[in-house]
Parts: C-alpha cells; structure tokens; sequence
C-alpha cells in the first residue's frame, strides 16, 4: 500500500519551478569567454567531428570501445522485487523478441554517450500506444535537445537533409519518446560531456606527431650520401658527372660501389630520426589520461611497474562500474518501467566488471582477449592478467615448465598426461 501511495504521488506531484538557470556555455576558442549554450546545430558539428575522428581507428578507437566492452562483456542479469515474477518474465519476453537485440542497444548506447557525449534511442509504441513495441539506436549527430530555461528537457529534435539535399528538415519528437542518456556531465549543462571533445587538442597533436615522423622518415629514413668526384689535380669532366649520376639512380637498399681512387662517398645525416617514439608516447599518454583508460591500453606504460599498472587498472575497474550504475539506471526508468507499467518492479543489474571467482574471472578476461585478436593485451595489460592469477612471470621462463599437452604425454615422458614435466 505504501509503494502504491508513493507511485501515485509520483506520478500525480507536479515538478516545482527551481530558481536557478542553466548557466551560458563557454566558447571552445576562448574557454573563459560566455557566449551562451551550444546551439542545436554547433553541437551536431562538434558529433559529426568526433565521429569522424573515431571512425579513423587507431588507439583512439580502442580506448573509447573499451568502455562499452569492460562494461558488458559479463552480461547482465533481470532482477525483481518480491511478488514481480510475472513482469520478470513479460520483460524477459519483450528481450527475446526477434527484433530486439538488447545487447546491441546497450553497446550502441554506452558508444554513443562516451563518443558524443548524448545517446539517442527511439521508444517506438505500439499501434494502440498501450506499449512498448521496440526500440532503435539513433546517429546522434542528427540529434539536439529542446529544453526551458531551467534546463529541463521539454523534447528533442532530429535533423535530416530535405529533399533537394541542399536544407535540414526538422522533426520535433516528444520527449517520452525517446530513451537518453549521458555519462560524464558537467553541471549546469544541457549537453553531456563527450569524452572525445576532452580529448579532441590531444587527439590532434597527436595526429600532427605522427604526421612530422612519418614525413621525417621519408626525408631522413634512407641515408644520404655526397659524392665527390676527382680531385684537385683531376678536375671531373661533365661527362664524369653525368656517369656517377646514372650510377645513383639505379641503386637500391642491396646496392654497393667499387670506384677508382678520385670518388669518395661521404654518409651525410647517419644518425636518422632521434626520439621519435618519445614525442608520440608525449601525445598519446595525454590522450590516455584524457580519455580516462590506463596507459597500457595503448600500449603505452612499458616502464611502469606490475603495480602501477595494476592500480590503474583498479581504478579504471571502479570507473567502470559507476557507468554501468548510470546505464542500468537510464534503462531501468526509461524502458523497463513503461514495458511493466509498474515503476521499480524489476530492474537490469550488470553483472560485476571483475568478478572474483577465478573461473569467472578468466572467462571474462578470455572473452575481453578474444574481442582483440591482433594484439590480446591491447586492452589488458600482461603484466595485471598475470597479477589476477598469481603468476610469477618466472615461472615460465623456459618451455620446461609448461604443461605437456595430452597428445604428446605420457608415452615419451613416462609421465601421466597433464602432468607438468
């Protein structure tokens, strides 16, 4: 009775008026100058941008999928208060739709609210508008929010070109309609914080580092050589010249001479490039720390002890689990409670980042390696793996002490097959 008595309230209770305002935004040039809140049409922009910026790969790409892998790769469980079971079981069934796949609407949602700082999603009702038919994930760089001066949010708006291709069509959408989220916020903002727009300077730079190296290593990567033809007392004729020079354009990297005593080659700029990978572990560090993952996820921190890593790791883990708090809470309220039309019945729990059960735990960190075949300690580091399973590195320093597969045991080595040898 005293639920019910609250959910009445709740639902019945006008929102009171706050007397504070949404405070103006700031000008990306000029961080200290007001100019007023990102309009709808600036801040698609700023999406458009940042999409295209990940959608160049790299270690940029990476540190921003790790959230949405870390976060969902143990799954998630559909709890319920007591008495709930039969809406447990209609949620379940609203999951197992042939047309809903949950776990790409969360991943969608979790990249979407890390890379533009918003996700979108379409509540599509049924004909009759008693319930929840399904639900879509939507670009959020044809996104913006409506809101009152309060910051409350009064409806969204989605931009598509118009038929001539030349205009946008807005299509104003009732704010009931669709599912949105963020999860980094700055207070007194409309937009949420895009991890990529904090670390869009950095992401640059970094861009404008490879780009030197690599033209440095077109300009310096082949030694250069000057070649001095005749001497003083043997002046080199033009044809001399024009000799050598013929000589030059047919050499490659297999390429030695044999010259008469008047050429000399003198090795110029033999020292090539110096610190390069200095410079670009300058710039990726601070990406690293902008987008808010342990350095060794871009294959950085190779100085760094086993603890070190391990603490960043941690506290990445614990930053983890506060978003997926953020993202159960968004769906819980927005989608779940309108397909059971019973307000905190049952509820999405994700299952623990890290769980502590070996088994578990080396389940969870084999699906994390498998989702990164080219490189499996790009997302976790070698040196935390070994750490969560007490593995001396040691240990296995020679193939000695690695187990004998059953194939090959037992008949050569005498030994019972599995045994270590």
């Amino acid at each position: 009775m005293v639920n019910i008595r609250k959910r009445l309230i709740r639902l019945l209770a006008k929102d009171p008026d706050p007397v504070s305002r949404v405070v103006p935004g700031r000008d990306e040039k000029n961080p200290f100058a007001r100019n007023g809140r990102d309009d709808n049409a600036t801040r698609r922009k700023k999406v458009e941008r940042w999409i295209r910026m990940y959608e160049r790969g790299g270690p940029v790409a990476d540190a921003i999928d790790a959230y949405a892998l870390f976060a969902l790769t143990n799954g998630y469980d559909l709890v319920c208060e007591s008495g709930a079971e039969r809406l447990k079981e209609q949620v379940q069934a609203w999951f197992d739709q042939p047309w809903i796949d949950m776990d790409q609407i969360f991943a969608d949602g979790i990249l979407s609210a890390v890379l533009a700082g918003d996700a979108y999603q379409e509540i599509i009702p049924t004909r009759t508008g008693q319930g929840v038919w399904g639900i879509v994930s939507r670009d959020p760089s044809t996104f913006g929010k409506n809101c009152d001066e309060y910051g409350r949010i009064t409806g969204y708006s989605q931009y598509t070109p118009g038929k001539s291709g030349l205009t946008e069509e807005e299509t104003p959408i009732e704010p009931d309609r669709i599912l949105s989220f963020s999860l980094f916020h700055v207070p007194g903002q409309v937009y949420g914080l895009s991890l990529m727009d904090r670390a869009e300077d950095d992401v640059n730079r970094d861009c404008d580092t490879i780009e030197s190296i690599t033209k440095a290593i077109h300009r310096h990567g082949t030694p250069k050589n000057q070649w001095a033809i005749g001497s003083d007392e043997h002046r080199a004729t033009a044809a001399d010249l024009d000799d050598v020079e013929k000589q030059i354009e047919k050499q490659d990297a297999k390429t030695d001479y044999v010259t008469h005593h008047d050429v000399a080659i003198k090795p110029l700029d033999v020292s090539g490039i110096q610190n390069a990978d200095t410079y670009s572990n300058i710039m990726l560090q601070r990406v690293a720390c902008a987008l808010g993952v342990p350095e060794e996820m871009l294959g950085l921190g190779r100085g760094s002890t086993e603890a070190t890593a391990t603490v960043r790791m941690k506290v990445f883990m614990d930053k983890i689990s506060t978003i997926q708090q953020r993202v159960a809470r968004a769906y819980n309220r927005q989608l779940i409670d309108r397909i059971t039309g019973r307000p905190g019945a049952v509820w999405i729990q994700f299952r623990d980042v890290s769980p502590e059960d070996e088994a578990a735990k080396a389940e969870w960190i084999a699906k994390i390696m498998q989702a990164t075949p080219l490189d499996q300690f790009s997302v976790l580091p070698q040196a935390w793996v070994r750490e969560q399973f007490g593995i001396d590195e040691a240990q296995y320093d020679s193939e000695e002490n690695y187990p004998v597969p059953a194939e090959q045991a037992g008949s050569d080595t005498g030994q019972p097959a599995g045994q270590l040898v």
